[in-house]
């Protein structure tokens, strides 16, 4: 499943989904996304998500022609790695149908796979892979939320944990 590192940072974006749903055609297989703030990041359901600049780990992966069959396998590799991710730092998350991560009943992160469908083809156009992850913003506007430095009480790096879960995707049988 090699991501080659082909990261795209962007200070401030509409949606990284977004960006590459509109951007896709002119992009390599894997090219990763990644910005400080987002001003219409969603989750499921369009519904809004909230991220201070620069607290969190907001980015998607874009997969082109990929096997309409191999979605479900796609789906369970990036939950098993963020899952991975997260006991890394000392973090015991449970998955949340449809996409979400909890701890302690409590958001960490959220999944947002958007993709769109070759109609001559057994393969997906493109398939993308969003996820935002709480690290280091405390605050939530009254949402049932939780980041890596509430629960180790720490600052982190945010690129240095995207770095770590791309070395656990890359390790997987997938």
């Amino acid at each position: 499943m090699q991501l080659d590192k082909k990261i795209i940072h962007l200070d401030i974006i509409d949606s990284t989904n977004d960006y590459l749903k509109r951007e896709y055609l002119n992009l390599e297989n894997k090219t990763i996304v990644k910005a400080g703030y987002q001003t219409l990041g969603r989750g499921q359901f369009d519904r809004l998500w909230q991220s201070e600049s620069n607290q969190n780990l907001l980015f998607s992966i874009l997969y082109k022609n990929y096997e309409l069959d191999k979605i479900s396998d796609l789906k369970i590799l990036i939950k098993d790695s963020l899952l991975k991710l997260l006991s890394k730092y000392n973090i015991k998350g449970t998955f949340k149908e449809p996409n979400d991560i909890l701890v302690n009943g409590k958001k960490i992160l959220g999944i947002l796979i958007e993709s769109k469908i070759n109609s001559n083809s057994n393969y997906y156009d493109y398939v993308i892979v969003g996820i935002g992850i709480n690290i280091n913003q405390t605050l939530f506007n009254n949402l049932e939320a939780t980041s890596f430095k509430i629960l180790n009480n720490k600052n982190y790096i945010v690129d240095e944990i995207l770095n770590k879960l791309l070395e656990i995707i890359d390790s997987s049988n997938f």
